[in-house]
């Protein structure tokens, strides 16, 4: 029996026994005559599904031999940690967590106060590496942001030591084979400077690290331990941090680390170390507060971003003197005055911590000698003058508010005064004016309100003069439960005309976006406007105070609660402290839109003047009057000025078919003109040497015409100039845009100077520009439209003194700053560039406006200091402004494009800053920000 016949026996046996009925021995016998031809292709089917299955089996134990070693590597990493609390070394005095240093970084980079606190000329080399780390596309990056979403922990130790603990969590796993790398590549960090490779003995085993030279005379001791990257300004301190920390120190440091109210940035201290200044003075503050102990360090929580910065801390204290506790433990309350104050309030400092009965009899304890003596001087004179002690002229009717603010529309400020009882004050006010040494005077009104004065008699002020005693005789008002003193009667009439009218400061937006941020209820509030006062806290500290200068609304509040808590709330907002505003009669409208720059000057009468073009049509417009002129040429029309010491000497036109006018501020042509060459020109002339140069569209030269009607054309170029020539010396310099690229150079008779063309690598769109070396020595600086910068000299065989690429696509025309000496370039897509004359780049900033192809570049001296700042158009109507250094000036970005201008418009000796918007408007803006 063959096989074929086995297999059809056990599929007949199998049928069987399920019940069906016996096939007859002819159909078995032809099912096995079909069965054996199929046999060999089951056997192949076999051998290439084995196959398979091995190749499977095979890249499975692949697999699992590499993710087995790095899913344990993980599982360790998981397993193998350290609370980072417990490795922050005792002595400090003072530790920083940040939640995430990924989201820190990327607000912390474009907030306003780093940039003002790198302002000055000593950490320009940390400007530029703050530009770089803007314009950093790695550092925006998703996989960077997760890389480095990590907590770190920074404390602060005396003698200027740090310590830094990051918990890096599961990337631990990758810091682990670290040594492995290392040994496999040991130039891995060669590149990175001055980092160098270490070993720490750690408990007797010796661990790889890191040191990093901070300074001449600093490092930085770096080392991975578990969980955790711990890096500390010395060897010993990095070790003591490695060993952990007192059990009580890392119980307390667990819970702040773990606060659910932690902000973005948090900083816990002594509060004793921060108010011993406070502490060491002999007087009413300096003696309760050395009677003040604090259980605990403080957080205070900082959060913040491009606009605002808000900063909160609750502080818990003990102390064993009644009178501390009776008024630290007197819960804040809503004060009643700001729901009274006009909305025009610029500032407010109020205090509301109790009556002065109240205040005196908790706080004489603490007087000075010097005050004790004062106090009690002052209550007999004031029985012997008027009758009547302190209590009665002061304690019985005065409440627990008072304070001074200032309104928008008055430099004089306005004192105030809760009234406990308002019916004893005026009472009190009334039987004082009966005595002969207080008076009242009702002659002044204001908005048809009479605001009252407190004078002294003649005699009074004669005999307090004759001891050159001045005593103030202020206005009052008493009203609605307050009593308000001003030594300005408009100060009070302003405020009560507001206040009578519904309008109060709680109703502005500013208050309601503070008010979001800081409670109303409290005992000491401080409201600030910087471009009217700078409060105490930021005027003695200059760091604050630079730091936020910027921000020019604010609030700082404290609040007492009956637990021994002091609660500091600190919100401020980015403002345009400084805005820059239009002069009356601006902006002005133009006729018609200007197709190319304008020219803007003033006329030898010093009349300010605008000049543009609109197709064929010149324009002119007297600034003062508004008044306008329009000459209509032949053709396409362009402009260029004739200027003597800073001042009009006549305006050229041209015209794209060879007319040539030369005419006054009027557009009045001048005798001989116009003058028909019948040359086609590009209409961008220069002016130059009494006439004007513009390049030929009909052909590769030069058109020089002068100031009598005698014209010439120029030496032929290798390709047609497309726009205005350059002014170099005695010469006039030309490079026309082409795939061979050469700089021409002709004199006054449009001959081709010896030496010249030189011939130049790339294609370049912008001009370029010519400047002085050090030496005196003429040069000039190019940027081809591939972002090659480069210097040649003009002086001896032209060579190429320095060069750097920019690496991104260049046409807006290049500037350079005698003042600064330097160079500055925007590219294509949106980036402003600085450079030294060494070629290197200094500087650069991403700007706003993005990608655009009409980007230009304006330097002008606006602060008066002898330095160049930069104004940069193109993208749109805006004009932005920057220093040296890059910060943005205050009051920008203004309306405007092309080039703007300085000039006095409305003569006061003050320039105005002078723009023109694709709005077809003519701008004038004046401000402290100018000059």
């Amino acid at each position: 029996m063959d096989t074929g016949d086995l297999n059809t026996h056990e599929h007949i046996h199998s049928a069987e026994g399920h019940d069906m009925p016996p096939i007859p021995d002819t159909d078995t016998a032809q099912n096995a005559d079909t069965v054996q031809p199929s046999s060999p292709p089951t056997s192949k089917k076999r051998k290439k599904s084995g196959f398979f299955k091995k190749t499977g089996i095979l890249l499975l134990v692949l697999i699992l031999i590499i993710l087995l070693p790095l899913a344990g590597l993980i599982g360790y990493s998981l397993i193998d940690r350290t609370n980072p609390a417990r490795h922050i070394a005792d002595g400090y005095y003072a530790a920083v967590t940040i939640r995430s240093a990924s989201d820190t970084l990327q607000k912390g980079l474009y907030l306003s106060a780093v940039d003002s606190l790198l302002s000055s000329p000593e950490t320009a080399s940390l400007q530029s590496n703050l530009r770089a780390l803007r314009s950093n596309t790695t550092l925006q990056s998703d996989w960077f942001k997760r890389l480095l979403n990590v907590p770190i922990n920074i404390a602060v130790y005396e003698g200027n030591n740090a310590a830094l603990i990051a918990d890096i969590g599961i990337r631990s796993a990758a810091v682990r084979l670290l040594p492995l790398v290392t040994v496999i590549k040991p130039e891995l960090f060669d590149s990175i400077p001055n980092l160098s490779q270490t070993e720490f003995d750690i408990n007797g085993k010796r661990k790889a690290g890191f040191l990093f030279q901070l300074t001449y005379d600093q490092r930085l001791y770096i080392c991975f331990y578990k969980n955790l990257i711990i890096a500390a300004t010395s060897e010993d301190l990095l070790y003591s941090c490695i060993a952990e920390n007192s059990e009580a120190s890392g119980k307390q440091l667990t819970a702040l680390l773990r606060s659910s109210n932690r902000g973005a940035v948090s900083i816990y201290a002594e509060p004793s170390y921060f108010i011993s200044g406070i502490a060491a003075k002999q007087d009413i503050a300096g003696n309760m507060v050395r009677e003040l102990a604090f259980p605990e360090p403080a957080a205070l929580n900082v959060n913040f971003d491009e606009k605002t910065v808000s900063l909160h801390s609750i502080i818990k204290w003990v102390s064993e003197r009644s009178e501390v506790n009776a008024i630290l433990q007197r819960r804040s309350t809503l004060p009643s005055i700001l729901s009274r104050l006009p909305e025009g309030t610029a500032y407010l400092t109020l205090l509301n911590l109790g009556d002065p009965q109240f205040l005196y009899e908790n706080t004489r304890s603490f007087f000075p000698p010097e005050l004790t003596k004062t106090f009690n001087s002052a209550d007999k004179n004031s029985k012997f003058f008027f009758n009547k002690g302190l209590n009665q002229l002061v304690f019985e009717w005065t409440g627990s508010e008072l304070g001074v603010f200032g309104h928008k529309d008055s430099q004089t400020p306005v004192f105030f005064i809760s009234l406990k009882d308002e019916a004893k004050c005026r009472y009190l006010f009334e039987d004082l004016f009966n005595t002969i040494f207080i008076d009242r005077s009702i002659s002044a009104v204001v908005d048809g309100n009479r605001i009252p004065r407190i004078i002294f008699p003649s005699w009074l002020s004669g005999l307090l003069r004759a001891f050159h005693i001045d005593l103030p005789e202020p206005f009052y008002m008493i009203q609605d439960g307050y009593l308000y003193l001003s030594n300005s009667a408009e100060a009070l009439g302003v405020c009560k005309k507001e206040t009578d009218a519904g309008k109060f400061m709680v109703k502005t937006d500013e208050w309601k976006k503070i008010a979001k941020s800081v409670s109303a209820e409290t005992s000491f509030l401080v409201y600030y406007s910087l471009d009217r006062s700078i409060p105490f806290f930021l005027e003695q500290n200059a760091l604050l105070k630079t730091a936020f200068k910027n921000y020019g609304k604010g609030v700082l509040s404290l609040r007492f609660a009956a637990e021994r808590q002091v609660s500091l709330d600190f919100y401020t907002q980015k403002t345009d402290a400084r805005k820059l505003e239009e002069i009356s009669a601006f902006p002005r409208s133009l006729s018609q839109r200007p197709e190319t720059d304008i020219i803007c000057a003033k006329t030898a009468a010093n009349i300010p003047y605008i000049f543009w073009t609109n197709g064929s049509n010149v324009h002119s417009m007297n600034l003062l009057t508004g008044s306008e002129t329009t000459l209509s040429l032949d053709g396409k029309a362009g402009i260029a000025a004739d200027m003597k010491q800073s001042k009009l000497q006549s305006l050229w036109a041209v015209s794209a078919r060879g007319s040539i006018y030369r005419v006054n501020e009027n557009l009045e042509p001048f005798a001989g003109f116009p003058v028909l060459t019948a040359e086609k020109l590009f209409p961008a002339p220069v002016a130059f040497n009494g006439g004007i140069v513009a390049p030929l569209s009909s052909d590769s030269g030069l058109l020089f015409a002068g100031a009598a009607d005698s014209w010439f054309t120029s030496g032929m170029m290798n390709a047609k100039l497309r726009t205005a020539p350059i002014v170099f010396k005695d010469g006039i310099a030309a490079l026309p845009r082409s795939f061979e690229s050469s700089l021409y150079m002709f004199n006054k008779e449009g001959k081709v100077i010896e030496g010249y063309p030189l011939e130049l690598d790339g294609i370049f769109a912008a001009a370029p520009v010519f400047f002085e070396e050090t030496k005196g020595k003429p040069a000039a600086a190019f940027v081809s439209e591939d972002g090659r910068f480069s210097i040649r000299s003009m002086a001896e065989n032209y060579e190429e003194l320095a060069a750097c690429d920019l690496n991104t696509v260049c046409k807006a025309d290049l500037v350079y700053s005698a003042s600064l000496r330097a160079f500055f370039v925007v590219s294509q897509d949106g980036h402003l560039f600085k450079f030294n004359t060494a070629g290197a780049i200094t500087d650069s900033l991403p700007l706003k406006t993005g990608a655009a192809d009409d980007y230009r570049i304006t330097l002008l001296d606006v602060t008066g200091d002898g330095k160049d700042e930069i104004f940069v158009s193109g993208g749109g109507n805006a004009l932005y402004g920057y220093t040296s250094g890059f910060a943005p000036l205050d009051g920008f970005p203004l309306a405007g494009t092309g080039t703007s201008y300085l000039l006095d418009i409305d003569g006061d000796s003050l320039p105005e800053l002078i723009t023109h918007g694709i709005d077809s408007k003519v701008h004038a803006y004046r401000g402290a920000a100018l000059r």
